[in-house]
Order: C-alpha cells, then sequence, then structure tokens
C-alpha cells in the first residue's frame, strides 16, 4: 500500500533589484519624550538712569564739551581666594554714545530735551596674590592676575540750554488722476462716471538724512572704593591675615566727551533780559 504524502508547494525567491539591495535601511523610528518647539523671542528692555551734565560749554558754533559724572556698582568673583589685591589698573570704552534729538515744539503740547546715549565698560587688570603655604608667622603667595569688564549704560539729559535744530522729517503723500469715461446704458450723456476699471496708487516719498553729532572721548577719571564680602581668617596663618573671592566695588566715573554737530547751533541762554 503506497503512503500518501501531503502536497509540499515550493516558490522560488523574489527578485530584488540591485539598486534596493545597494540603498542602506532608514533607521528604526524612535518617538521623541517632547515635542519640539522653536525658540522663543525674548525682548531684552531696561529703564537708563537719566543724569544732568555738571557742565556745558560751547566752544565754537559747532563744537560742545559736555562733563558728567555717572556712579556704578559691581559684583564679581575672582577665580582663586585671594590674599591681598596689589593692584587694579582700569581703562574706560565707550562703546556708543548716541544723540537723540528732540522733535519739533508743538504750541500746546508737551517739549522734550536733547539726549545722549552712553553704553561702555570699564575694564580693571587685578593683580592679587594667592596664599600657597603658611605658617604661624608667615605666609607665601604667588602673584595672579585678573580681567574684568563692568558694563554701564545710561541717559544724559544735554537740557534746554543748547539750541540744536530739530530733526527734519520725510514725508509721504498720494495723489490721483481724474479719468472720466461714458456712461453704460441706462445712463445719460450727461452721466459721466468716474472710472473704475483700474485702480491707482501714486505717491510722492520725501526723505531728508539727518547726521548724527561725533562724540570724543576726552578725559576719564574713575574713583572707586571696595570692600570683601566673604572675607574668612587664613587658617593656621599669622593674625589678622583673611583670604576672600567675591569683591563688592562702588565707582564714580568722570567723564568728559566731545561733540562735534555737523551743522551750527545757537549759543547757550544766559538768562539776561536784554534790554529795551
Amino acid at each position: 500500500m503506497t503512503k500518501q504524502c501531503p502536497h509540499h508547494w515550493t516558490q522560488g525567491a523574489p527578485f530584488i533589484s540591485n539598486w534596493v539591495q545597494q540603498t542602506p535601511p532608514a533607521p528604526p523610528w524612535t518617538p521623541q519624550s517632547q515635542p519640539v518647539a522653536p525658540n522663543p523671542i525674548m525682548p531684552s528692555t531696561a529703564t537708563l538712569p537719566i543724569y544732568t551734565p555738571l557742565d556745558i560749554k560751547q566752544l565754537d558754533a559747532r563744537t560742545v564739551i559736555v562733563s558728567v559724572s555717572i556712579p556704578a556698582e559691581s559684583v564679581f568673583t575672582l577665580p582663586t581666594k585671594a590674599l591681598e589685591i596689589k593692584k587694579i589698573r582700569k581703562n574706560l570704552k565707550i562703546t556708543q554714545c548716541r544723540f537723540f534729538n528732540f522733535v519739533r515744539q508743538i504750541p500746546g503740547m508737551p517739549h522734550d530735551t536733547p539726549k545722549l546715549f552712553l553704553g561702555g565698560f570699564v575694564r580693571k587688570d587685578i593683580q592679587y596674590s594667592e596664599a600657597v603655604q603658611q605658617t604661624a608667622t608667615t605666609v607665601e603667595s604667588v602673584i595672579k592676575d585678573f580681567i574684568v569688564n563692568i558694563p554701564i549704560s545710561c541717559v544724559v539729559d544735554l537740557g534746554r540750554t543748547l539750541v540744536i535744530p530739530s530733526n527734519l522729517f520725510g514725508k509721504q503723500a498720494e495723489y490721483e488722476y481724474s479719468d472720466l469715461t461714458l456712461p453704460p446704458s441706462g445712463f445719460t450723456l450727461k452721466d459721466k462716471l468716474p472710472s473704475s476699471d483700474f485702480e491707482e496708487f501714486n505717491v510722492v516719498n520725501q526723505q531728508f538724512l539727518n547726521l548724527s553729532p561725533n562724540c570724543e572721548l576726552i578725559f576719564c577719571r574713575i574713583n572707586e572704593m571696595g570692600n570683601a564680602l566673604d572675607r574668612i581668617p587664613l587658617r593656621g596663618g599669622p593674625l589678622d591675615e583673611g583670604i576672600f573671592k567675591t569683591i563688592q566695588e562702588k565707582m564714580i566715573i568722570l567723564i568728559q566727551f566731545r561733540l562735534i554737530f555737523p551743522s551750527m547751533i545757537d549759543p547757550p541762554t544766559t538768562g539776561c533780559i536784554p534790554r529795551e
């Protein structure tokens, strides 16, 4: 008796082209834990202090000397613990001297004064000693150097002593042409209508380029006081010796700069009453 075997169906491997075989497989997809959001736009604004100049002196028809005193305070940390401050060299760097002129005075409306936006920083090169070993009566130290920039930013009010020409403003004016056409059916010939087949946009632009004055720093004096905020006694060292890292400094910055205007300005007012 012949044994019946189940039918066995076979099929050859499917055809795969060469370009499919040479294409690298795609990386496996992994879901992200958090959705990707664009970076938020954070505006940076600040209310700047306004200072009145100590002196405003007009040298000629276009040159003005302005002296102003600016107080500043800063807190910074040294990279290592200091035993003593040996020397501090300071330099004032002006990065912004932007003149803002007043708007032409309109009767019945408040009138502003010209302003000068000042910005920059005080570069400090601090040399200090760092204790490396000590005894009850001696301290051995090394000299280190640290540079820090202290930013300053303020507005100087030039007041009403100088009569500076106001800014010239650009203008834009539109104009149109009248184009009369014959009326459509149902109207008499006397009823001429404006044409509406096309739209007009005729404009005249007027632009003035105002020139800003040139600003030159001619004198600076920095008076400062510094205090260590975290001073502690030097362990194992002589009496009254201590170390610190955080310093608070207060500065009075006296600045004198020259403004050179591109056009002539009126001399400062003296407040005198003219004779009749």
